[in-house]
């Protein structure tokens, strides 16, 4: 009776090595399905956004709030605006900084002339020993 008893134990080991494997199996598909899934979900997300013309990334909307925001800066509640020190005041009376005349950004130039194309140069070919 002793050979039938390790033979159930091979038998019933095999049975555990054979529901081992299928259960890793059926866990590795459903990871590697769920993930194409998932990537095929979202990638078709951005490419309807995309194909609808909702780019974020060239939205003007978005871009013209960042911008206004950088250009304006406003104090935060939390930081109050700073009142200049008493002496730094003083400093600053203005007497000694000089004033220039604003020069406008943008000035007309003229037009440039035309120059005439020059008709070009017949060069004579390069004789070399090898040739």
């Amino acid at each position: 009776m002793d050979e039938v008893r390790k033979l159930e134990a091979k038998s019933l080991a095999r049975a555990k090595s054979r529901s081992r494997r299928r259960r890793v199996s059926t866990i590795r598909s459903r990871t590697i399905r769920g993930s194409l899934a998932l990537f095929a979900v979202l990638w078709g997300v951005v490419f309807v956004q995309l194909a609808s013309g909702n780019d974020p990334a060239l939205s003007t909307k978005h871009h013209a709030e960042r911008n206004s925001a950088a250009a304006s800066p406003e104090p935060t509640p939390a930081e109050p605006a700073r009142e200049p020190a008493p002496e730094a005041e003083a400093e600053l009376d203005g007497s000694e900084f000089e004033v220039e005349e604003a020069v406008p950004e943008f000035e007309e130039f003229e037009s440039e002339p035309e120059f005439e194309e020059a008709a070009p140069e017949i060069e004579e070919p390069i004789v070399t020993s090898s040739s």
